[in-house]
């Protein structure tokens, strides 16, 4: 039997005390608890032997079940009323209200849990996660679905300490609008290792994107009619718009004071650590592009494309080309990495997180590193976490 979905027309907490007394008061609240038994004429094997005196007690009893039903029914609003038309008693009425009500101080409940949720204390992300998880649940089951916005802006808002000094960040930088709950969770789960200072540094310079890309992320709001949607005010459209200008200096400036073109937002010395020329180095979001200073493993390079690599202490290293290399894959399978950055300066190869969860690669988290799975599903090589917990490593070919 479905609860009635009670509205807010109906005070339940007053409704049923004063209900209940005038059905005690009328000698009608015994069919409401305890229901009215079938009519025993209808049954074969007790229609041959029913006594005159039960039948008459049971028809007794079906009476007093209809007025108890008509009371109840008498007193509820139209809003409420209808969804009770189902049921044929006034035990049936009575229970699908009750159940009703406590599906409604159910939901009232799990919603001021949700609003009133905020990270513990010296709880874990992935607790937290779980905690969160449940309830956004148990409100899917009573028919309310919270949307993944509502659900990622309130992670986001509700986190202590560390992850509270990033979420500010990754709400400005990462559109919290088109995130997921899962998304967030990959996020934190690669971050997990990393230095915080690294993190902040990070994300603060995501902004700064490859010239080729920067109009990818590009989003402004339909301006309203009468309205510029440069500067956001009214009486003069974006062709006449002073701030405009302004700004388009400002960019210009800007851009010349930044004057790279790609970023990866490590240091290039490691003291006296060496990179061997078969490793190839994971930067987590930190880097815009796969690079590798070893002419040899390019199968094709346009040595016409040039550029500016941005280190993390502000140095810049110089991109002579960009083509494809091709490297041996855990299984010994040949790989084919298109667009890597020719960097002659760099000591190391390097390959861009970025862009190859663009192209559907994955990540898989361990406690002692984690594996890289290309589209297929193939393990596309493994690692062990590096000396400056920012980076991962694994040898290719």
């Amino acid at each position: 039997m479905a609860a009635a979905n009670l509205t807010d027309d109906l005070d339940y907490e007053i409704w049923a005390p004063v209900t209940k007394t005038t059905l005690i008061e009328k000698g009608l609240w015994d069919v409401v608890e305890n229901g009215v038994p079938p009519d025993p004429s209808k049954i074969p094997e007790l229609a041959a032997t029913i006594q005159a005196g039960e039948l008459s007690k049971w028809r007794d009893l079906a009476g007093k079940d209809m007025k108890a039903l008509q009371i109840l029914q008498s007193s509820l609003p139209n809003s409420v009323f209808r969804k009770t038309l189902s049921a044929s008693s006034a035990k049936e009425a009575w229970d699908l209200l009750r159940k009703g009500n406590e599906q409604k101080s159910k939901l009232g409940r799990l919603e001021k849990r949700f609003e009133e949720l905020r990270m513990e204390e010296g709880e874990t992300f992935n607790d937290y996660i779980d905690r969160v998880k449940e309830i956004v649940e148990q409100l899917r089951r009573l028919n309310i679905s919270k949307s993944d916005y509502e659900v990622t802006k309130k992670v986001l808002n509700s986190l202590s300490a560390p992850y509270n000094t990033i979420s500010p960040v990754l709400d400005e930088h990462m559109y919290p609008e088109k995130m997921t709950l899962d998304s967030i969770v990959e996020f934190f789960e690669i971050y997990h290792s990393i230095a915080e200072e690294t993190m902040l540094f990070t994300l603060n310079q995501m902004s700064l994107q490859p010239k080729n890309n920067a109009k990818a992320g590009a989003r402004k709001a339909k301006p309203r009619k009468g309205e510029c949607f440069q500067c956001g005010e009214r009486g003069h459209k974006a062709r006449d718009c002073k701030r405009k200008n302004e700004q388009e200096v400002a960019k210009e400036a800007e851009e010349e004071e930044i004057g790279v073109d790609y970023l990866m937002l490590v240091e290039e010395s490691y003291g006296e650590f060496s990179f061997d020329e078969d490793m190839w180095m994971i930067y987590a979001e930190s880097t815009t592009n796969h690079m590798t200073p070893y002419e040899k493993y390019f199968t094709a390079l346009d040595r016409t494309q040039k550029g500016k690599v941005g280190l993390v202490d502000g140095k810049f290293l110089m991109v002579e080309g960009v083509g494809d290399v091709k490297i041996v894959m855990k299984e010994g399978k040949k790989k084919t990495i298109k667009n890597v950055l020719f960097v002659p300066e760099l000591n190391r190869n390097v390959l861009s997180l970025d862009q190859m969860i663009a192209r559907g690669y994955s990540v898989i988290t361990k406690q002692d590193g984690c594996s890289f799975l290309d589209r297929t599903g193939a393990v596309f090589g493994e690692n062990c976490v590096g000396r400056e917990r920012s980076s991962s490593a694994f040898v290719g070919g």
